[in-house]
This record gives structure tokens, sequence and C-alpha cells, in this order.
């Protein structure tokens, strides 16, 4: 599968699972509920500064620092990653497919020594987020409103649609 693709659906997923939030009301984005995380900016939190992680390690990072974004707002949220997808998109246009392949040694939070792709550090960015997608979803399950598909036929679909 072409990794832009990959990339841009991800990025879709990311602003259209954000606006859905925003959409339902923003009390719903900090109320508390039963998850890995206790709310729904907690996990957006998590989330971005996890993928600036994976951005820095694609860099040659070896150990990077977790980054606290402002994400208090779904609109915050938005523009933070908006921002970081930008910044990521720009690195990665800037990639030879032998620099994609490439194995990069990294150290996890938890001090997990790794060695890995760039391409197999992308897929685990879309992976994470696809998953804690699923557990904003669950959220607003709890709170008595409907996700909406995010899946990447959904996305494929609507592209088609353009």
């Amino acid at each position: 599968m072409d990794r832009n693709d990959l990339f841009s659906y991800h990025q879709w997923a990311t602003q259209a699972c954000l606006q859905h939030v925003q959409s339902i009301g923003e009390d719903f984005y900090t109320r508390i509920g039963d998850n890995s995380f206790e709310s729904i900016e907690k996990t957006v939190e998590h989330v971005i500064g996890v993928e600036k992680l994976w951005l820095l390690r694609m860099n040659g990072v070896e150990s990077p620092a977790f980054e606290r974004y402002d994400v208090s707002t779904t609109e915050k949220a938005v523009e933070a990653f908006m921002l970081l997808h930008a910044e990521m998109e720009l690195y990665f246009a800037s990639l030879t497919e032998e620099q994609w392949q490439e194995g990069l040694f990294f150290k996890s939070m938890r001090g997990g020594e790794f060695h890995n792709t760039r391409d197999e550090m992308l897929f685990t960015v879309i992976n994470h987020a696809s998953y804690h997608r699923g557990q904003i979803t669950s959220f607003l399950r709890q709170f008595g409103k409907a996700g909406i598909p995010l899946d990447y036929l959904h996305y494929k679909k609507q592209d088609k649609n353009r």
C-alpha cells in the first residue's frame, strides 16, 4: 500500500474524529469516562505526544522526550495535529526509498531497545492512532453519543466522491 495514501488516511481520520467530537459538544471532550485515559482530551494528548516521539525517532533520535501539546479544546487539538502532520509530511517527502527502508535504533519510553525501519514506524503511528480513535468512540458511547465510521474504506469512499 502506498505510504502517502496511508498517511493521508491517517490525517483524514484524525481530523474527522476530532471534528465529530467538536460537533457533539466541547463538554464531551473533557468529560471523565472509563477507558485507558480519563477523557477524550487526555487520549488526544497521549496520541499527539506519541506521534511526535515517532517523528523524532524517524529522525534518528534514539531516546526522545515526550512533548506536551496544548490540546485543552478540540479546536486546539485540530490545529496541533494539523501542524504536526504538516511537519511530518515535509519530513516524509524528503526521504528516499532507501531511507524509508533504513533500520534505526531507538528506545521505548520504558527503556526497551528496538531496531525498525521508517516504514515500520509509520505503520505503528497509524495503527496506534486507530486504536485510540476506537477508544474515543467508546467514550462517546459511554456518554450516550454515536461515533462515526473512520475505517480506511470510508476514507476511500469519501475520496472517490470528491
